[in-house]
């Protein structure tokens, strides 16, 4: 659904426990032309109010929505258009990636994590070899040493200096 912004103002409320949370009433009109508001906050979907506190009068946005089963209440779960699955909040599983978010999943963080410790112990085991070695060493000593480095770094060392050059 296609609306244009007529105002956000925002408000900061407390729960019945006594928490703070922000508040944000978007008056629009919707791609009928019509008026109405829609009242979101901050815990319920943080990518969309995160996006809808900076929006300006008379901004155009695609939004997308869903029926809450629970409210019967049409949630907004995020921009753009197209049947991609998004993160919602009515319980449903939904994936570990918003469409449209730019943030890694968790799995994507791990695999970068493995490649930076890889790159580093391959720097760190050059600088051994050429600061250690009178003789050129070979790249599968290299990457013998690299591998002893990062198998201390992720805690599955060998106990053992066999492998360590002099």
């Amino acid at each position: 659904m296609q609306i244009t912004i007529i105002d956000v103002s925002q408000n900061t409320l407390a729960s019945k426990t006594g928490k703070t949370f922000e508040q944000l009433e978007v008056a629009y009109k919707n791609d009928q032309g019509q008026t109405q508001s829609k009242k979101l906050v901050s815990f319920s979907n943080p990518e969309v109010f995160k996006v809808a506190k900076t929006w300006e009068k008379g901004a155009v946005v695609d939004i997308r929505a869903i029926k809450n089963e629970k409210t019967g209440y049409w949630d907004w779960i995020g921009f753009g258009q197209g049947d991609a699955p998004v993160a919602t909040t009515t319980g449903s599983t939904a994936p570990t990636r918003v469409t449209g978010s730019t943030y890694e999943t968790k799995e994507e963080r791990a695999a970068r994590q493995i490649l930076i410790v890889r790159q580093s112990s391959i720097s760190s085991a050059v600088e051994l070899v050429a600061a250690t070695s009178t003789e050129p060493s070979t790249v599968e000593n290299v990457i013998a040493i690299a591998k002893q480095f990062e198998e201390y770094v992720f805690g599955q060392e060998n106990n053992t200096d066999e492998d360590v050059p002099n």
